[in-house]
């Protein structure tokens, strides 16, 4: 392609010729003058590149991930839950990388109406229920504003005369409360919050994937049955059973290794 001078005297026709010729374009001119394009068009707008190739969000979309944003869950806040008047409150995690959500402690069945209104304020979704307080514990739960999970751990002391179909019940249980954990936001707690609730942080540890990390146990001396309950549960889990749990292969390698080096000590 040549290159020829142009008038600036818009009523005068151009006329060119080869004698107007100034010089040729090649190819190192085209990339040169594209180099420019890029440049000018980074400097002007620097995120071109993207708004070309990523296509725009339609309005409900862009409702969708504004919402996400601005209703992104909060931690419960720790500071709250210390002011409770109830024995052993801790977070059940000693992992920095573990989200402080599960909170441990005595039970709330003796609590005034205030107690649950804390809850609430550090961000409490669900009070879970390792006792046997019967129906008055879940109204109580309820008539307060909060979610009510039972998972009373009497249920769970091992009996060799026990049938298989109540040990699939059991195990049955025991994946809806880790799937309770996973959702997080949850007070739990039998009478202290000891001895039982050891024995389901321990059962949370070795079956729910998302923990980062270990539990701290307080009371080592109740745990000691929950090696042989978690490899019976273990014993009945079903393909859909980890699945609704969110087991991956490596995850259920870790968990077999565990159980074997638990039940061996």
């Amino acid at each position: 392609m040549r290159i020829s001078p142009v008038c600036t005297n818009m009523n005068i026709k151009f006329r060119g010729n080869d004698d107007d010729v100034i010089a040729y374009d090649d190819a190192i001119s085209q990339e040169r003058r594209q180099l420019i394009r890029e440049d000018y068009e980074y400097q002007t707008m620097p995120y071109y590149s993207i708004y070309e190739k990523e296509p725009r969000l339609d309005e409900y979309q862009l409702k969708n991930m504004l919402n996400f944003f601005m209703n992104k869950p909060k931690p419960v806040d720790g500071d709250v839950m210390s002011e409770l008047p109830l024995y052993n409150v801790h977070n059940i995690s000693t992992s920095s990388r573990y989200r402080p959500n599960n909170y441990r402690g005595s039970t709330l069945y003796d609590s005034p109406d205030w107690v649950f209104d804390k809850l609430k304020e550090a961000g409490i979704k669900t009070v879970i229920n390792f006792g046997d307080y019967g129906n008055s514990y879940k109204e109580k739960v309820e008539r307060n504003g909060l979610n009510y999970f039972d998972f009373d751990m009497n249920y769970f002391v091992l009996d060799n005369y026990v049938a298989d179909a109540e040990r699939v019940k059991r195990k049955d249980r025991v994946v809806e409360f880790i799937q309770q954990m996973q959702k997080e936001y949850n007070y739990m707690g039998c009478e202290c919050g000891t001895s039982k609730t050891d024995m389901a942080v321990y059962l949370n540890t070795l079956f729910n994937p998302q923990v980062k990390g270990y539990c701290k146990i307080y009371s080592p001396n109740a745990v000691g049955s929950v090696p042989n309950i978690a490899a019976d549960v273990y014993e009945h889990l079903t393909p859909e059973d980890k699945e609704k749990m969110g087991w991956t292969p490596e995850f259920e390698d870790r968990v077999k290794d565990k159980l074997s080096k638990l039940l061996d000590d």
